[in-house]
């Protein structure tokens, strides 16, 4: 019997066997994530127990939900579910003075987090771009990512430079007007 390498796999394969039920990659995971996500916690509530406590809390959570629960980037999940009941428990707490300078102080930016948001952001624009009609997807790549000019763009596609000018406006439109919940995120 080939035994399987668990503390080999990527961090995705092992939520999709997680998602069958498989202990011993949740157990892997739970190795790979808990560490960084207990720093993670403590630095945002400053209480090292009740860090853990909610660290144990999103791990039961996530097991529970095994199966209903598909991502395409978990330590992503992961960490915004522990952000969230950090945020929770910080909104039920009573401050010192002290937690409440050194709230105002910290800032941290999750690499994980901000790598997920542009890969949601990237896809969500691909998959605007791949809705556009066939002429206009072509017109607005070899513009826009190609970085070919409106009247060679014409000529290539024997079409007029004013159709060019009109298919990557409607592009711009289309994406503008999908991206504008994104908007808010980095504005």
């Amino acid at each position: 019997m080939i035994e399987y390498s668990y503390d080999k796999a990527t961090p995705e394969k092992l939520a999709k066997m997680i998602n069958q039920s498989d202990r011993n990659a949740f157990n892997s995971l739970f190795e790979m994530l808990w560490e960084p996500m207990y720093i993670y916690a403590s630095s945002l509530i400053m209480d090292d127990s009740i860090a853990k406590d909610l660290v144990q809390e999103v791990w039961i959570d996530y097991w529970q939900r095994r199966e209903a629960v598909e991502v395409e980037n978990i330590k992503s999940y992961l960490f915004k579910a522990i952000r969230y009941k950090c945020y929770n428990a910080l909104r039920d707490m009573k401050f010192n003075q002290t937690q409440i300078e050194a709230a105002h102080a910290v800032c941290i930016n999750s690499e994980v987090e901000m790598e997920a948001d542009v890969m949601d952001l990237s896809k969500r624009i691909n998959e605007t771009i791949s809705s556009l009609p066939k002429r206009c997807q072509e017109v607005f790549i070899l513009s826009r990512m190609n970085h070919i000019n409106n009247k060679d763009i014409a000529e290539k596609l024997n079409i007029s430079q004013r159709s060019v000018e009109n298919q990557i406006s409607f592009a711009l439109r289309r994406l503008r007007k999908e991206l504008s919940t994104v908007k808010s995120l980095f504005f």
